[in-house]
Order: structure tokens, then sequence, then C-alpha cells
């Protein structure tokens, strides 16, 4: 027998040949395909689509809304998957429902009463801060809170799952202020500044100019600022809360968790996430570019949190020195704590 023959493929049947292909059997029984990431993610494919059949051809005030708040949740989802794959917490799909329905009850109503009472304006950076971006954050922090008190004996979340919960209410409260100004504000001003420039386009046409690039330069504008102010906002209002709430999660999950006295360190990420709110909404930072450095200051803050609260988790459960201490020759280590059942390796979106 030649020596190269033993390298030969072994000869494969037709129904495996054809499984190479279209391996129907393995895409029903994968259990991955199955998972939450999975399903949302194929809703996310089919929203666009969804969104604009219930548009339709002669849309009205009530389905701009309905399609609003399709888009706002399409972006909140895609923003929490990333999350969730960043952070990985050890939550389970109930705490998400239960901070999802809290934040959508209390958030917006509380916020606006705050804001009607204290007058809020963004004039200045101090009232910037304290009639905006103070109410704002405690009307984000209330479902954080809430969920706090009702599973506070669950002793294996860790300031990083308290985190992402506070990150899921701003991505809420982002949604929700998202359809408020693209309903209330957006359609209302891009309606009127269009009826603002009919004289001047039927000026135009009437002049004997090229219609088409005369109407086109007189609606630019128009456009460009509906579009930046109002549908942009859909994308990145989300994220920007979620920063900002997940500095306040991460507080009080310090204080849920038994680390500290609650009224040491329960005010610092509202605080925190409230300064940070009214630089990023004063009229002198808002459209500049500070503005920038607002927002990568808020990200990378929360991304630094949500890696110290990490390893604060692995710490927990692994009996490792402190997060500050290097082992050396004299150290000395306990032996490991049993790891609880939710933090053993399991994705975070099957908990």
């Amino acid at each position: 027998m030649p020596a190269h023959a033993s390298n030969r493929p072994t000869p494969r049947s037709r129904s495996a040949q054809v499984n190479d292909l279209l391996p129907l059997g393995d895409w029903t029984r994968h259990h991955s395909l199955r998972s939450w990431p999975v399903v949302l993610f194929l809703v996310l494919v089919c929203v666009p689509s969804i969104a604009l059949v219930i548009l339709g051809g002669n849309p009205s005030v009530g389905t701009f809304d309905a399609v609003a708040w399709i888009f706002a949740a399409y972006f909140g989802l895609a923003w929490l998957l990333l999350l969730g794959v960043i952070i990985r917490p050890h939550v389970t799909r109930t705490m998400l429902v239960v901070i999802t329905v809290i934040a959508l009850v209390t958030q917006v109503p509380l916020a606006v009463t705050l804001e009607v009472a204290l007058h809020g304006t963004n004039a200045s950076l101090g009232p910037s801060i304290f009639t905006i971006g103070l109410p704002e954050e405690l009307a984000k922090a209330l479902p954080i809170v809430v969920v706090a008190l009702i599973y506070r004996r669950r002793h294996d979340l860790t300031p990083r799952d308290y985190l992402f919960l506070g990150a899921v209410s701003g991505l809420v409260f982002g949604a929700s202020e998202v359809v408020h100004y693209f309903t209330v504000n957006g359609v209302a001003e891009f309606y009127l500044t269009v009826k603002a420039a009919i004289p001047a386009i039927t000026q135009l046409i009437n002049s004997g100019h090229s219609a088409p690039t005369s109407v086109f330069a007189v609606l630019i504008g128009p456009v460009r600022y509906f579009i930046l102010d109002f549908v942009w906002r859909f994308l990145t209002d989300p994220i920007t809360h979620a920063c900002w709430a997940g500095l306040t999660g991460y507080f009080i999950g310090l204080a849920a968790t038994g680390r500290h006295k609650w009224y040491t360190v329960g005010w610092i990420g509202l605080a925190a996430a409230a300064i940070l709110h009214g630089l990023n909404d004063w009229g002198r930072v808002n459209g500049h570019p500070a503005w920038i450095l607002v927002d990568l200051a808020s990200g990378i803050l929360f991304l630094g949190y949500a890696k110290v609260g990490s390893r604060t988790a692995l710490h927990l459960f692994d009996g490792g020195p402190p997060l500050l201490e290097q082992p050396g020759p004299a150290a000395t280590h306990t032996a490991p704590r049993p790891v609880p059942a939710s933090m053993r390796g399991r994705p975070w979106w099957e908990h």
C-alpha cells in the first residue's frame, strides 16, 4: 500500500456532505441558537422593517409616536447587548425586567416634576448640574435602589452587577427621553422650519432657478438640524445616560453588598453622574469641542468602574490577595472559597 494513501480523506456519505452545506439539524439542536442574545439579535434585525411597515404610506401623529418608541427600543437593546458582553454581569433576566418596568413607570414623571419645580436651565454650570443633572440622575437611581432592596439577600451580587443594572436604568431613561424630544419637539420644529422655508422655495421656483438644486439648498439647514439634533439622539442618548447611571449603580452596589455604609458611598456616584450630566447639558459645552471630552470622561469612568467591579468580584470568590497587594514570598493565602453557582462560568444572559 503506498505511503501516501493514508493521507487521503475518508469518503463521506451524501447526507453528511449535504449537511455541510445546509446544517438544518445542527441549527435546530444547537442550544446557543435558542439563547436570549440570539433572539434579541433577530429582533434587532427585523426592527427597521417592522417600523417602516407600521409607518406606512400615510403616517399619523400616533404612528410617529409608535415608530419613535420602536427605534428607541431598538438602539436601547443594541447597547444592552454590547454592555452585557463588556461587563459580563451575573444578573437574572427577572432583575432586568423588574428594573425596566420600574424605570418606565417612575423615571420620566419624577424627572419632569423635579425639573419643573427647580426651574431647570442650562444657562450656567451650577443650574445645569442642580436643576437638570441631579433631578434626572435621581430619577435613574430610584429603580436601582428598589432592585437593591428587593435583592439585598443575594450575596453573590457585586458592585459590577449593580453598575450594569444602573446602565439598564439609564438606557430606559435615554430611550424615553429621545422619544419625548422626537415626538414633542423634533417633528414639530422640523415642520415649522420647512413651513417657514416654503415662501423662499416658491420664490426660487417662480424665478426660474433650477428647482431641485435650489430647494435642496434651502432645506439642507432644517434637514441637517433635524437629523443631528433629534434623529441622532436615538443612538447617542441611551448610552450616555447608561454611563452616568452606571456610576450611580456601582456606588449603590458598594453599599448594597455591605462593603461600605450607604451614607458614606451612596451619594458619590450620584454626585459624579450629576456633575457629568450637568457639564454635558451646559450651554457652553453642549455642541462644542469640550462636549467630546465630557462624553469621553463619562465612558472612561464607566468602563473603569466596570473593570474594578469585575476584579472585585473575582477577589470576593477566589480568596486571593487584596486588589492592591501583590503576592510576594511571605504572602499567605487562605483556601479558596466555593464559587456560587451563578458565578460558575455561565454567560450573563443565561441567569
